[in-house]
């Protein structure tokens, strides 16, 4: 029994363990950030996004509610002015409450869609961000893999102090420019 549990013991040790053979780990280190910043995805995706934002300053109802302000204080002056005669300014106060329901119905009605296209705008980016790192993370994965890395470090985040995460590393290989190597060589 306690040879069996030696043995047991011993195996899943080794099991457990590097083994002997297999030497010091491996270490690589990586900036995300500078990956991320150089992968030609992320660039198109940043043309996508301003071309976006550009086809939101482009809608014509800021202008449109613009006009209508300066129409509204326009007949807000008639309507307010004594000299005028009382069926004058009856006239101008029917025209002004239209004005002023046409004028809130268009603002509510742009801010609504516009901060409808906003929202949906902001959540593609955090997706498309996303599938972009999960590319750079694939790509460590697969160069580790084949370059036989045991560990594979980023080196390019702070943390709250705005101190690097990672300070020191011995024998360690940078991976950075090989990975966006990479990422950028199927560019077409």
């Amino acid at each position: 029994m306690f040879v069996r549990k030696l043995l047991l013991l011993i195996t899943l040790g080794s099991a457990l363990s590097p083994s002997l053979e297999a030497g010091e780990p491996h270490f690589a280190t990586i900036d995300m950030a500078k990956a991320f910043e150089s992968y030609h995805l992320t660039h198109a995706e940043r043309k996508r996004v301003r071309e976006a934002r550009k086809a939101l300053l482009r809608d014509p109802r800021p202008e449109t509610l613009k006009l209508l302000e300066v129409e509204l204080g326009d007949l807000r002056g008639k309507i307010q002015d004594p000299a005028r005669e009382e069926k004058q300014r009856q006239q101008d106060y029917q025209r002004f409450l239209v004005k002023h329901h046409e004028y809130s119905t268009l603002k509510s009605e742009h801010e609504r869609d516009h901060s409808a296209k906003l929202k949906i705008l902001n959540e593609s980016m955090v997706v498309v961000t996303r599938k972009l790192l999960n590319d750079i993370r694939i790509v460590v994965r697969k160069i580790a893999r084949e370059e036989e890395f045991d560990y594979v470090f980023e080196i390019g985040g702070k943390t709250s102090s705005q101190l690097p995460s990672l300070l020191y590393i011995r024998d360690a290989t940078d991976l950075t420019i090989r990975i966006i190597e990479e990422l950028n060589r199927k560019q077409g």
